[in-house]
Formats: C-alpha cells, structure tokens, sequence
C-alpha cells in the first residue's frame, strides 16, 4: 500500500471517528463504505471498541515455593525447576499448573532466618542432582534444615531420568528414620 493511500485512509478513519463522537456513538453507514477495499481492517474501528474500555482481570497471585539444594541462584537456576514443573504439568499433574504460576525462591539451607520462612511459607521442595556425590551433598542439607528449623516436608524436584530405585529412595528413607522428615517423591 502506497502511503498516500494509507494517509487517505488513516483521514477517513479520523474523519468517521468525529462523525461517530458528534453523534453520540451512532455509526456513519455512508462514510464506513467510502473506506477503500484496500484499506486495513484494523483502521476501521467497530462501535464497541470505541465506547467500551477494555478491562483487564487482575493478575493471578503466584504460588511461593521455597527450593533448597540447588547450587547458586539466577535465571538458570530458576529455568532448572520451572522446567521440571512444567513436565509435570505435561504429564497432567495438575496441581503443577504452568511453570509461571509458582513465584520460585531459592534458599540455602544455612540461611539464618530459615525458621521465619517456615512459618510464613508451607511449599518447600529440595532440588536433587543426578551426579556422583548428591547422595551426601543433599542428606547434609536436609540436616541443616531439621538443625535450623526448617521445613519437615519437601518435594523432591529431580531430573525425569533419575530413578526411584536408589538414590530418591535412599534420601526418602534417611529424611524419614534419621531426621523424621517427609521428602515426597513422586512416581512418573
């Protein structure tokens, strides 16, 4: 389209607009033909747009989920659980939702104030990596947790290739005798 032939359009639209406002809302049959064919539909607004505001629903409140055991924070971090949420989304758990919907807080587990966000805050979950040491690595953590008065439940968020058999079980089962804490493990 030529811009003259966009000028001539954009006037007309102007020029429908003024008629439409003098005449309290009241549409212009006349003067909507007179738009050419070629002109874009958006510049040809419907009386509903212009009378109408658009309101907007209230943003959802995010849910808060405090995840321990990952090494450092940032945007990677935070990618690492959206991304595990979002599978099991996938796999219709629903109570996952979309990865957006949960407002993702990671902690250490020697963080001072941990008792204080245990009681304002009851979704915890612990981060387990696949390497050759987590096995130490996060039974270390979750006695930190149960010293420092953490939570006593966590889900756990691993990788979707990390068996049950072995070491989730192993942690689940030593959270539960030695720490009488709760690590949830959930089937795939």
């Amino acid at each position: 389209m030529s811009e003259q032939d966009q000028a001539s359009g954009l006037r007309k639209w102007a020029s429908l607009q003024r008629q439409q406002q003098q005449n309290e809302g009241a549409v212009d049959v006349a003067a909507a033909e007179h738009v050419p064919e070629h002109s874009p539909a958006l510049l040809t607004p419907t009386v509903a747009a212009v009378e109408e505001p658009t309101t907007l629903a209230p943003p959802k409140p995010k849910i808060p989920l405090i995840v321990v055991g990952l090494p450092g924070s940032g945007t990677p971090q935070l990618n690492k659980v959206k991304a595990r949420l979002g599978q099991w989304s996938e796999l219709g758990r629903s109570w996952a939702g979309e990865p957006d919907d949960w407002d993702i807080r990671i902690v250490t587990a020697d963080t001072s104030d941990l008792a204080e966000l245990r009681a304002q805050y009851n979704r915890w979950a612990l981060w387990i990596s696949s390497d050759a040491d987590t096995f130490a690595a996060m039974f270390r953590t979750l006695r930190q947790l149960h010293e420092r008065g953490g939570p006593r439940r966590l889900l756990a968020l691993h990788e979707p290739h990390l068996p049950r058999q072995g070491l989730l079980n192993n942690l689940r089962e030593s959270a539960h005798y030695y720490l009488n804490m709760e690590l949830l493990v959930l089937a795939r």
